[in-house]
């Protein structure tokens, strides 16, 4: 009953992630659908297979060859190791802290609280996912559009030029036997626009030399391009669109003002670069609107649109069938009389008389640069301010919070008509969080329903999940001396951390029921549990921890995505087993002493009532 509930509670506690319904969620229920499968699969074979697997086991049979006596050597070393252990560390503790059961628990409230404020204080950085790095670094490079073709040339063979004798350092530097950058493919798509992909060396190749690192020395040195207007070094993927920022408003002169404001922000902040907008100035355009003495003539911005556009665009004069194709007939000026601004200039526009006037007579025209794509919104502008971050140094999150503590306080005074959104990877995260907290919700509600099955109480299973969030700080603090973030990934093991954590408490509490029903005391009952089922929790978190430091001292690329929930599984492991073996028998005789406490209250008066129904601590 106790294994077969332990696997349910474990399904419990993935099944709710197959519901989250927005793009990441979709991952994230795949990934628990193959979980769920995994365990049923292992609950079938655990009461099936296994069984007759150990009825062909001889127990009693001796050794028959050196390598079986050697073998049963060891055994007999490991199950000395641990009757020791338990008789002389286990036990004495569990004593000591039964005894102080208060104190050991403001103990254990205590290092909680303390783990936690590791999160709090920025020790601890959550992202929504962590950066891996791979083996392409990205240069993107847009230019004024004003800029000639062949200063973007020159720009983007300098920048390839940089990263070429940035290899060549790095290498002499660390003794390698070739440049960490070992390709690079130049494309240069127009006069204003530019990119660079560089293949680095595979990481084994380069174990000092991580992919940001290099990434960030080639950034640092290139600076800022003549004529560039955004320069952009990437070696990451940007989930959720990376770091951005909706400015909203009819106003357009305080908008571009926000704008300019909150870029000149979040460019002084450490760890924040490549600021850039989607209202930034990237396209030439002439502005053509009617002077007001010019209407009395019939003209309007609809005729000089129409007759400019005829002009100059062409204009369908017929449309001729061939066969099954409709082919139009455009009529317009000959590419002589329409290829300069002086053509647009010398051009004649009809009256409603018919008479022909010079353009630069009933119109006005202005030149500037303009945004090559106009976002709205609910009728707003709108303006996403994006940024490029490391994250060794600031995590999306704490941005965002910087940017609502700091910036947005000072919108109302001084743009009272621009809103601000979050989007891009906050946004996203935000959302899928939303969504992890309703999964969270129902399967702690499922949990307790099913361990309250087999331990037929209300109150033990509440004492089993009081002790998870202690082994998701011992998670958390797992990812402080690895060095790497909290992210969704690291989700993913703490959900494995909670089903196993489940599992043993809930075989250590069925011991502590039976040796209750056997007569025991409580005090005697969770000892006996506690030793008794030590080698079995003992044996469980070796297992696991050992067959996880392989993944987590990997550096391929492909590992980064598996380490963060290996990380959570096994420190969050560590920590739980000292919780199930301590934590959770102080528990238990603390919820018992409340028990008696109610029992008091609730049969005062009646003769014997509560006497009758209290066991000896």
């Amino acid at each position: 009953m106790a294994t077969i509930f332990g696997v349910l509670t474990t399904i419990a506690a993935f099944y709710p992630l197959l519901m989250l319904d927005n793009p990441l969620g979709k991952v994230m229920a795949s990934f628990a659908g193959i979980v769920i499968f995994a365990l049923i699969f292992s609950l079938i074979e655990s009461k099936f297979i296994l069984p007759a697997h150990l009825a062909s086991v001889r127990l009693n049979q001796a050794p028959r060859n050196w390598l079986a006596v050697g073998w049963s050597r060891v055994q007999a070393v490991a199950q000395r190791s641990l009757i020791w252990t338990r008789e002389a560390l286990l036990r004495p503790v569990l004593t000591v802290a039964l005894r102080h059961r208060y104190a050991a628990l403001m103990v254990f409230l205590a290092a909680g609280l303390y783990g936690m404020s590791f999160i709090s204080l920025g020790k601890i950085k959550m992202v929504f996912f962590p950066d891996v790095p791979g083996q392409i670094i990205t240069v993107s490079v847009e230019m004024d559009a004003r800029a000639p073709f062949q200063l973007t040339r020159a720009n983007m063979e300098r920048v390839q030029q940089i990263g070429e004798a940035l290899g060549e350092e790095l290498r002499a530097e660390n003794g390698l036997d070739a440049s960490p950058i070992r390709t690079m493919f130049l494309s240069l798509e127009s006069a204003s626009y530019a990119q660079l992909w560089a293949e680095l060396t595979p990481v084994a190749d380069r174990e000092n030399l991580p992919t940001l690192v290099i990434m960030n020395a080639w950034r640092d040195r290139t600076g800022q391009p003549e004529g560039a207007t955004e320069v952009q070094f990437v070696a990451t993927e940007d989930w959720g669109g990376g770091f951005q920022i909706n400015l909203l408003g009819k106003d357009t002169a305080q908008l571009k003002e926000a704008s300019q404001y909150l870029n000149e922000f979040l460019t002084e902040i450490d760890g924040v670069h490549s600021v850039r907008e989607s209202m930034a100035p990237g396209k030439p355009q002439l502005a053509i609107r009617v002077k007001p003495e010019a209407r009395h003539l019939g003209f309007d911005p609809e005729t000089l649109a129409n007759q400019i556009g005829n002009a100059f665009g062409g204009a369908a004069a017929d449309r001729i069938r061939r066969g099954n194709d409709e082919v139009r007939v455009l009529v317009q000026n000959t590419n002589t009389a329409r290829d300069t601004y002086d053509d647009l200039l010398d051009s004649r526009i009809r009256s409603k008389n018919g008479e022909w006037i010079p353009l630069g007579s009933v119109a006005e025209i202005d030149s500037g640069y303009v945004p090559e794509t106009i976002y709205r919104e609910d009728g707003k502008l709108v303006n996403t301010v994006a940024a490029s971050l490391d994250r060794s140094v600031i995590s999306a999150n704490d941005l965002a919070w910087a940017v609502n503590y700091y910036f947005v306080p000072e919108m109302p005074q001084y743009w009272p008509d621009v809103a601000l959104e979050m989007a891009g990877e906050v946004e996203e995260f935000g959302a899928i969080q939303d969504g992890m907290k309703r999964a969270l919700l129902l399967a702690t509600v499922l949990i307790f329903v099913l361990m309250a099955v087999p331990l037929k109480s209300y109150w033990q299973p509440i004492v089993i999940l009081a002790i998870i969030p202690f082994g998701w700080v011992g998670a958390a603090i797992g990812h402080m001396i690895m060095g790497l973030d909290l992210s969704i990934l690291s989700f993913f093991g703490m959900l494995a951390l909670s089903g196993v954590v489940i599992n043993d408490s809930i075989v250590l509490v069925t011991r502590y029921n039976q040796a209750i029903r056997d007569g025991r005391s409580v005090k005697d009952a969770v000892i006996d549990a506690a030793t008794g089922r030590y080698r079995a929790i003992f044996l469980t978190t070796a297992t696991t921890v050992i067959g996880l430091t392989p993944l987590m001292m990997e550096t391929s690329e492909q590992a980064q995505y598996l380490i963060p929930a290996a990380v959570s599984l096994a420190f969050g492991e560590l920590f739980s087993t000292v919780l199930m073996l301590v934590f959770v028998p102080v528990l238990i005789v603390v919820s018992e002493d409340v028990k008696v406490v109610f029992r008091k209250l609730l049969f005062v008066g009646e003769t014997g009532m509560a006497d009758r129904d209290q066991r000896p601590l």
